[in-house]
């Protein structure tokens, strides 16, 4: 029976073969999925090698420096001025505010305090919706992988660079601490307008640095990295306006906010104070240094290098001179209504006398329409402003501002013929003291005097006082006729209340390097013109054109001051040179083109009330000081002798012929 059964049973003596072949199914899927997860490991190693291959070394992130504003400070340490590629400032970490690193946080990388630079779940979740979107890499970055591709990737979207950005990204999380790479991305980052990091863009939205910020100002800083100019405030308010409004619900839902601060912020409008362009206060200035700047340093330090340039130049000074000047030409014009706006052009120079410091500078009307330096570069007759050289050269040669002079007409012989002046008001007033002919800028005793002193010793003079300018050796230059700087007129006119001293007008007191390692250090440059004595007679005369001449509506102000007007003919320049016993000034008025002011527009007209707007401030609540009394004895000099007139060749240049009362 047995044996039977078995016979007729024989898979109890067999193993069925269904078993075995489900075995081997089951090897072989197993075996290919290990296959497979080494071939993709394989893969995912061989790419991670090749997209590691030349992977910036984060290690360099100690020494780095990003490219920074070059700042320049007035004489009280304000920010009058910046050149910069990219317009960002640094700061440490605590310089950035709690409420803006929450805000930043919480809106960009809710885990940046716990993850290793990179939220694998986010990665996940990014990598799902680009595969169900068919859409390309995109989303999932934490502030160090943001880092990471800020500072040395590409911002192209593609599944490389975002390799390539995790792998930096853990890199930089093992080399710094949080707080480093937060300081680091802060400062990095781009905020639209120009503005890198979120000092600049403090400073660019809000006018205010970064510790000053609100949270609402903080929440709107903290949405721009997504897309700086889709949500600037200044392009699209309303859109700014809700993603700030976003940023701020995130921060309420991460508890960094109360519900009640949260509901207040929303509610609030976007309010910017938008800086103004940095270099708009003392444009021609500003310019002046850049150039020196670059030639010395190079454009790429000067454009990023972050230098510090402590200038000579004080913002109040600077404001009232505009204001000045602004209102000087609003007054022209309004005299003259035919004339085209932006047409007639001023400048204006202070200087103060002890140290040579630019105080205050216009170069011109409008910097963005004409960068012509006004003040340095161009060269107009200064008309009755060169006579100080003239009497300066007759008092050292022994003359007495009592010596009398006859004011009477003239006639000059010259090689080129006849030559006949005459005085400004078309009068002559007879024997007249030399005090009195400078005082009423009389043009006949001028001449007079230069002839009997010689042209060349009077140009010798305008030479020593600094005047660099060609002067031919013509009888019409005493009257003005020589082509001089606003800015070699003033340094030159400074001499007088220095005791004969002049010194050069500098820009720049001191420059130093990102570290704060001084560069150079700028001193005054000092000469000997004139004596003591001479200086101070000459400061006594040009003060009775103040207080008697043809500057006497300057005598109303309760300083001591002294100066020059100057008009040329047929009123194409007016010039006012005059000075305190601490501050030098010179204004010009005319066309850029030698044309008419107009009738009657002297020195004493169109330049004066400039000069008088702008000294009133400047020496508003300071102790003015005074001149020096101990002059000159008049009687103690002897009596400047007549010479012989020489033989003078006038070509044709027009002199300028006198002054306005």
């Amino acid at each position: 029976m047995p044996s039977d059964f078995l016979r007729s049973n024989p898979e109890i003596l067999e193993p069925s073969p269904r078993p075995r072949r489900g075995l081997r199914l089951a090897g072989w899927t197993l075996y290919s999925v290990f296959a497979l997860l080494a071939i993709g490991a394989g893969a995912a190693a061989g790419l991670l090698l090749v997209y590691s291959t030349n992977l910036p070394q984060v290690d360099d992130l100690e020494h780095y420096r990003p490219a920074a504003i070059t700042e320049l400070y007035d004489d009280q340490g304000r920010v009058i001025g910046s050149f910069a590629l990219q317009r960002r400032v640094i700061d440490n970490y605590d310089d950035f505010p709690k409420v803006l690193r929450d805000a930043l946080i919480s809106t960009e990388d809710k885990e940046f305090e716990n993850h290793w630079g990179v939220n694998t779940w986010r990665v996940f979740g990014a990598a799902y919706r680009d595969i169900t979107s068919r859409g390309r890499a995109q989303g999932a970055s934490t502030l160090t992988m943001q880092l990471a591709r800020n500072l040395f990737l590409s911002p192209d979207r593609n599944y490389k660079r975002k390799i390539q950005e995790t792998l930096i990204a853990i890199q930089i999380e093992r080399r710094f601490t949080k707080e480093q790479i937060f300081t680091l991305y802060a400062n990095q980052i781009f905020l639209g307008h120009g503005a890198y990091g979120f000092e600049a863009g403090s400073r660019y939205y809000f006018g205010k640095p970064a510790k000053e910020l609100t949270l609402p100002e903080a929440a709107l800083l903290a949405g721009l990295p997504k897309s700086p100019n889709d949500y600037s405030p200044v392009n699209n308010p309303a859109l700014a306006l809700r993603r700030r409004n976003l940023v701020i619900n995130a921060m309420l839902e991460d508890g960094k906010v109360t519900a009640e601060q949260a509901t207040e912020a929303r509610q609030s409008p976007v309010v910017l104070h938008l800086e103004a362009d940095p270099n708009s206060l003392a444009p021609n200035f500003v310019e002046e240094i850049r150039r020196y700047l670059e030639k010395k340093y190079g454009s790429d330090q000067v454009h990023q290098g972050g230098l510090k340039v402590y200038t000579t130049l004080n913002m109040d000074w600077q404001r009232a001179a505009n204001q000045a000047m602004q209102d000087g030409m609003a007054a022209y014009e309004k005299r003259h209504p035919g004339v085209p706006k932006g047409k007639a052009q001023s400048a204006l120079l202070a200087v103060d006398n002890a140290t040579g410091d630019i105080k205050a500078m216009i170069g011109g009307r409008d910097f963005a329409e004409s960068k012509f330096d006004r003040a340095t570069q161009a060269k107009r007759q200064v008309g009755s402003s060169f006579k100080p050289y003239v009497y300066t050269a007759a008092i050292d040669a022994g003359a007495t501002p009592d010596d009398t002079i006859l004011d009477a007409p003239t006639t000059f012989d010259t090689t080129s013929g006849p030559y006949t002046p005459h005085n400004f008001d078309g009068k002559f007033e007879g024997m007249i003291t030399l005090r009195r002919a400078l005082a009423q800028s009389r043009n006949i005793p001028a001449l007079k005097l230069a002839e009997r002193v010689g042209i060349n010793t009077v140009i010798d003079y305008a030479h020593r006082f600094g005047i660099t300018s060609n002067i031919p050796p013509y009888l019409p230059i005493a009257l003005g006729a020589a082509d001089i700087t606003l800015m070699e007129q003033v340094a030159a006119f400074s001499t007088f209340p220095n005791d004969g001293v002049r010194v050069s007008p500098r820009y720049i007191r001191k420059v130093t390097d990102y570290d704060g390692r001084v560069l150079e250090e700028d001193f005054p440059e000092v000469k000997d013109v004139i004596s003591a004595k001479t200086a101070r007679t000459m400061t006594a005369m040009l003060r009775e054109v103040v207080l008697h001449g043809t500057a006497a509506s300057a005598a109303k102000m309760p300083y001591p001051l002294a100066g020059k007007t100057g008009t040329t003919n047929d009123y194409t320049d007016a010039w006012f040179i005059g000075f305190s016993p601490q501050i030098t000034c010179g204004v010009w008025v005319g066309f850029d083109e030698k044309k008419t002011l107009g009738n009657k527009e002297t020195g004493a007209v169109a330049a004066l009330p400039i000069w008088i707007n702008f000294m009133k401030i400047a020496l508003a609540g300071k102790d003015a000081g005074q001149f020096p009394t101990d002059a000159v004895d008049a009687t103690a000099a002897p009596k400047l002798a007549p010479k012989p007139a020489p033989v003078v060749d006038t070509p044709d240049i027009k002199p300028g012929d006198g002054e306005a009362h």
